[in-house]
Order: structure tokens, then sequence, then C-alpha cells
């Protein structure tokens, strides 16, 4: 059952009616609609009224730097109060805070008519009402989840950019027909009176518990008024001064502990403030989704200010429009955002929101383009509305990220962040706009913006997104561009565009970044953060990109040369392991480049076949390319899993080829790798141990002039005993600690850009 307890509405599980229509089945989202409904109504019957006051200034020709001011003003709060508001709403009640907001911009709003004759007053009052309106803003956010099941985000925030696209619809044409009969005067009281309608809908709302922390406040505040109550009855039936001194001082204590807690709280209020800001914000960075969702608000921001310096200026001074026309326009705009809206909450609630997101940028940037080339009225109003309908999904899929990967106590914190860094860019474009369509024309300008639009989505697809499965192989063309690079280009050529390919690798790739640097502080056994492990890192990365140029270049016009860049020292090993007839296991790592010693060792008088255990790549076309470069240079691929070619590899005298330290799948075998406990394959130790075939550890070094050396090892015999998993796991060791030497020796040349232990150092 749903209980109200201190004006938070704990509801029980279950309680939720679902559907996008539904959700105005619900009182208090209802209330929150028709609130948000009113208060936006009232932003653009704002927007209006002063557009109608620029135009009395103006006289003829409307300078584009006019409204430049105009949207600096309304930015230039969301970066100082920006995360302010949003930490605010996350620690007081966001109902009050949306009440008191509504209050006090119908205030200042209704007072700008009277500071007309002064435009810095003017100026000062919109910044203020701006400055209060984050504060709104943040609450509302911050509120939806408080009102909605979380299965529901989409459809709730949804409808709301309904409300919004509404009142887009009827407010700038309303307000614009009003200004033109009646004067910007009275725009300006209209809109004072739709700030106050939204704060009598934000007093009945009832918003539910997200999280304990309302619940633990009401639930001490109860207990203390428990203890002051029984303390006050008690008193009146004492029988001694003793017991009446006793109980005074306890009354004292009582009353004391929450009023020392209160000074604390304000004597810390700033620090709390900064921790809290830090916090937020440092729950955003760990994840990539929020960053993508803010980044993303931002781009969409930077357009729409440049849109909405652009629009004014064009239609004014080539089409000689005024304000009520220029007032349909936005509203046009109003309903394609309005139907966008509902289109992605109805029909797109489980679809990938990267996807949204990237679609709705290019397709954005097609009707911009077709917007600066529009010859009338008619056409750009047309091109407005489809500018509209697929901006609209892109602010509602973003709202819905930080909803859904944000906790709920940190929310408000998310959204105050968020619309800091989306109004800094809408400031940014308003300032640059009312430059540029002054200097260049607004059409130049709208060319321009519907090219960054299109290279956005683009980007969307890319920036932020889960890079820890990405390979170069996966991508087939990718792969192939690389391989004809390679083989046709000299070397020191393909491996300069290598290095500067792993140093584009290196700022973009995220999780591999940060895999390397974990890896290599291990080795170095240094922080991850620290100078020496970054530079480390950032040579694995370009030591990986030498070994795909080398891979590709052996497939190439180099590919008879392979075995005059190969140096092998200690060969003899391999031949005296072979001696018994049992097959030689060579074990490697990840460390200069295993393909180069396979292909020389295959191509060296008196070898045997050699096979090598690899793991399949995930895209089918590339997997068989691969395969085929391997097996031409005399590789020959035993696909991870098939147990069976490595046994009759062995029974056959042949050499088998395992890169041995990275555990791809299975349970593996628990050894010590650089003093931490991680897991290695245990294939190579149990075929050994099974057919009494020797491990011959080696590995390929690069060195300064290209070359390699192919340093071999001495023969690990397998030593069996009647525990086999205890032997599995002592040669295992015994390998680890040979690979341990060889990468603490070359560290930069270890191409590992994945997790080899469980845990950072």
């Amino acid at each position: 059952m749903s209980e109200e307890r201190d004006g938070i509405l704990h509801i029980e599980a279950g309680e939720v009616r679902k559907g996008l229509l539904g959700l105005f089945r619900e009182k208090d989202f209802s209330l929150l609609w028709s609130s948000t409904l009113a208060s936006q109504l009232g932003d653009h019957l704002n927007l209006m009224a002063l557009t109608a006051l620029i135009f009395s200034m103006g006289g003829g020709e409307i300078k584009g730097l006019e409204f430049s001011k105009i949207l600096l003003l309304a930015s230039a709060p969301v970066l100082i109060f920006g995360p302010i508001s949003g930490v605010y709403a996350d620690r007081h009640n966001r109902k009050t805070m949306m009440i008191v907001s509504d209050i006090l911009r119908a205030v200042l709003v209704a007072a700008i008519p009277l500071a007309a004759g002064s435009m810095p007053l003017v100026y000062v009052i919109v910044f203020l009402m701006f400055s209060i309106n984050r504060f709104y803003l943040s609450a509302k956010s911050a509120a939806i989840p408080q009102i909605v099941d979380k299965s529901q985000l989409m459809s709730a925030n949804s409808l709301l950019n309904v409300a919004m696209m509404v009142t887009i619809v009827i407010g700038p044409f309303g307000g614009g027909l009003l200004v033109d009969r009646f004067g910007y005067t009275v725009g300006f009281l209209a809109d004072s009176g739709t700030y106050v309608i939204s704060a009598v809908l934000a007093a009945f709302l009832v918003l539910r518990s997200v999280t304990n922390i309302e619940a633990a406040r009401a639930e001490t505040r109860a207990a203390r008024r428990r203890v002051l109550g029984d303390t006050a009855k008690h008193a009146l039936h004492v029988h001694s001064a003793a017991e009446l001194a006793e109980d005074a001082a306890r009354l004292r204590r009582e009353i004391a502990a929450p009023i020392g807690e209160e000074v604390e709280v304000i004597g810390s209020a700033y620090h709390r403030l900064i921790a809290d800001l830090k916090d937020g914000i440092a729950k955003m960075r760990g994840d990539r989704i929020v960053i993508f969702s803010v980044t993303s608000s931002a781009a969409v921001m930077l357009i729409a200010g440049f849109v909405l310096v652009s629009c004014p200026v064009l239609v004014r001074n080539e089409f000689e429009v005024g304000t009520a026309q220029l007032g349909t326009l936005f509203s046009v705009g109003g309903v394609g955002m309005l139907v966008g809206s509902l289109v992605v909450g109805r029909f797109f609630q489980t679809t990938p929101r990267r996807p949204i997101v990237g679609v709705s940028f290019l397709l954005a940037g097609g009707a911009i383009l077709a917007m600066s080339l529009a010859g009338s009225i008619p056409v750009m109003a047309a091109w407005i509305f489809v500018l509209g309908l697929f901006v609209a999904p892109t602010m509602v899929t973003c709202d819905v990220i930080l909803q859904e990967s944000m906790p709920g106590e940190a929310v408000g914190k998310a959204f105050g962040f968020r619309d800091m860094v989306a109004k800094a860019a809408f400031g940014v474009a308003g300032i640059l706009a009312g430059i540029v369509a002054d200097v260049f024309g607004p059409r130049q300008l709208l060319m321009v913006v519907a090219a960054a639009c299109v290279a956005y989505a683009g980007l969307a697809f890319v920036i932020f997104r889960d890079t820890s499965k990405l390979n170069l192989l996966n991508a087939y063309p990718l792969m192939r561009l690389g391989s004809a690079l390679s083989g046709g280009l000299p070397r020191r050529l393909s491996y300069w565009i290598a290095a500067r390919l792993s140093d584009v690798a290196y700022v973009l790739l995220k999780e591999k970044r940060r895999w390397a640097r974990e890896n290599v502080a291990r080795v170095i056994r240094k922080s991850p953060d620290s100078r020496e492990a970054r530079a480390l890192a950032r040579r694995m990365f370009r030591s990986y990109a030498y070994y795909w140029a080398d891979f590709f270049a052996m497939n190439g016009r180099r590919a008879e040369r392979v075995k005059d860049v190969v140096r092998f020292e200690g060969i003899e090993h391999i031949r005296k392991a072979l001696e018994r007839g049992r097959g030689a296991i060579i074990v490697t790592a990840h460390i200069g480049s295993w393909d180069i010693a396979g292909a020389a060792l295959a191509a060296t008088d008196g070898m045997p076949t050699l096979s090598a255990i690899v793991e399949p790549v995930t895209t089918k076309s590339s997997n068989s390319a691969v395969t085929s470069m391997r097996e031409s240079r005399g590789i020959k691929v035993i696909p991870m899993g098939r147990t069976l070619g490595v046994g009759r590899a062995l029974r056959r005298n042949e050499i088998v080829f395992v890169v041995g330290e990275r555990l791809i799948d299975g349970t593996g075998v628990p050894i010590e790798f650089f003093g931490e406990e991680t897991s290695f394959p245990r294939g190579a130790a149990y075929w050994s141990l099974k057919l009494g075939a020797p491990i011959v550890p080696g590995f390929c070094i690069r060195q300064p002039d290209g070359t390699y050396v192919g340093y071999v090892e001495s023969p690990i015999e397998p030593v069996p005993s009647d525990d086999a998993e205890a032997d599995v796991r002592s040669h295992t060791q015994r390998v680890a600690r040979v690979i341990e030497e060889y990468i603490g020796r070359y560290p930069e040349q270890w191409c590992m850009l994945q997790p080899i232990w469980g845990k950072s150092p």
C-alpha cells in the first residue's frame, strides 16, 4: 500500500500504471506535466516579448549581436548555478524548489516593463530570471524518478518533452500575436501569470522516496520528538529535586544535540557543496554513456544557439516579417518537436540509445542545410518542422540516459552539470552566431551548422563507446586497407603511419589505455597514474601498431624476406626438444611479434610443420582473411577450443605455438605473476604433461632498426606426479617465470591492452 510520510509518498512495488498515456492517470505526473506546461509556456512568451523589445529598438535592419546578448544572459547562469542547483535538488525538497522558483520568476518578469527604458537593467533582470530558472529545471528533472517507475522514464520524459513542444507551438504563435496586438508589456505580464499557475500546480505534488535518505531523516526527527516528549512528561511526575535536575540536564542535551548538528551543517555547507559536486562529477566520469549524453546535449544546444540567432536575422532582413510571423515559424518547429517526442516515446523505448542520437543528428543536418537554401517563408517553415521532428529524439534520449544511469541521490547533480555544459555551448554559439551572421550572413552560417550536425552524427557511433572489444581485425575493410598500405609502403613510412594512428588510438580508446597502464604498472611496480606508467602505456600502443604493420607487410612485397629480418638465438633448443619425437610446445607472450617469429621459423630449413593456437576473429570474413595470411606463411592455424588438433600435431612430432599469458576463456590455472595471483591458460601445461612434449619458451623482440631477435630458452620438461591439477599449476608457473622475465626486460613491447589481473594495483 502507498503511504505518505513527511511529504514523501512511499509506494510499494507493482503500484505503477503502465503505458504512455496511462501516466496521465497518475495524479502527481499530471500535476508535474501541467506545471511544466505552464512554466515553459511562460518561457516562450518571455522570448517573444524580448524579441519585440529588440525589434522596437532596432527600427530597420536587425543585428544578430542583439540576440546574442539575450542568449548569453540565458546561458551564463547555467555556468554559475548549474551544478549548484543540481546539488540543492539532491539535498533539499524538490517540490519546494519548483514553487519558490516559479514565484520569484513571476515577480522578476512583471518588473521588466518597468525597466524597459534602461536595457542594462533589463539585462540584469533577465540574468536573474534565468538564474532562478536553473533551480526549477534541476528540481523538475530530478523529481521525475520520484513520480514514475524506472521502466516508464522514457515515456515520462517523452511526455514532458511533449509539454515543452506544446508550449513551443502555443507560446511563440500566441505570444507573437499578443505582442503584435497589445505590445510587449502585456506579453511580460502574461508570462508572469503563467509562472504563478505553475507554482500553484506544483504545490499539490507528492513525491515518493527513491532512496532511504528521506525516511532516515524523518525517523531521526520523530525519535528526537519522542525523547523530548517523554522527558517532558516524566518531569511532571518527578518527586525530588535531584530527579528534576537530572531530567533537565537530559532535556538540555537532547535539545542541544540537534542544534549543534544544524550549526555544524551550516558551517560546513560550502565544503559539503564542493564535495557533492565532486562526487556527482566522479559518478558521471565513470560512466561512458552518461558522458555521451552530456556531450550530445551540449552539441544540441550548440546547434540550437546558431539556429536561434540565424533564423530571426534571416527572416527579418530577407523576408521582412514581424514578431507574429517569426512566432509562427517557431511554433511550426514546436509541432515537429512535439511529433518527434511522441514518436520516440511510443516506439523507441527499448531501442539502443546511441543509434537514436546518431540518426537524429544526421537527419537534423539535412534539414538545416535545406533551411539555408529556402527561398520563401512556407519552405522555411516546412524545414523548421522537419528539424524539430529530428531534434526531439535526441533531447528525450539524453534525459533518459541520465535518469537510467545515475543513482537516485545523484540525478540532480547530473542534470545540473549536464545543463551547465549544454548552456555553456548554447552561450558560446549565441555569441559566435551573432558575429558570424552579421559578417558572413545567416545562410552561410546555417550551412556550416548543417555540416557540423552530419560530422557529429558520425562521431556519435564512435566516441565514448565501449572499446573493450574493439579490434582492427573485426573490421574487414580496414584490415584489407592496412594490409595494402603496409605491404606496399617502405617499412619506415609504414611505421610512421602506424605510430601516428597509435597516438590517436591512445587518446580515443579509454578502456584499452586504462588496461595498458594498469598492466605495465605491475611490471614496473608503480602507480598506473605515474608518469612512467603513462609513458610506457603509450609505447605499448605503438608497439602494437608496429606489430600489425609487420603482420600485414609479411603478406605483401616483403613476404619473401621475412627470414632476413629475424635472427634466432638458441634455436638449437627447439631441435633438441624435437629429438624425443613427442613434438615441442613453443610458449610465447604478446611481446614483440610472434607472427613474425612463426613465419621465420616455418621458413627455416629442417623445421617440421608449425601450428598455432589462435583466437578466432568475430567477423567471419576477417577471420578467413587472417587465417589465410598466416597459413600462406607456413603457420597452420588451430582455432581455439579445437584441442584434438594440438594432440595430433604433437604426436606427429611437430611444433605447436601458444601465446600463453592471457586467459581468453575457460577457468584457467591460478599462478603468481609479477607478485600477484592471476590465471593463465592451462592448455600448454596440460598437453605437455599428457604427451610428454617439452615446453620451449620463445620470444621475438623488435630491435631499434626494425629487425627482430628470436630468443629461444631451454626446454622446460614435464614432471608428472599423482596430482594432475597440481602438476598443471606447477608447470604453468615455471613457464610464467620465464614470461615474467622477458616482459620485465621489454615492458614497452608487451602488447597487452586487455586485463590480466582481476583488480587495479
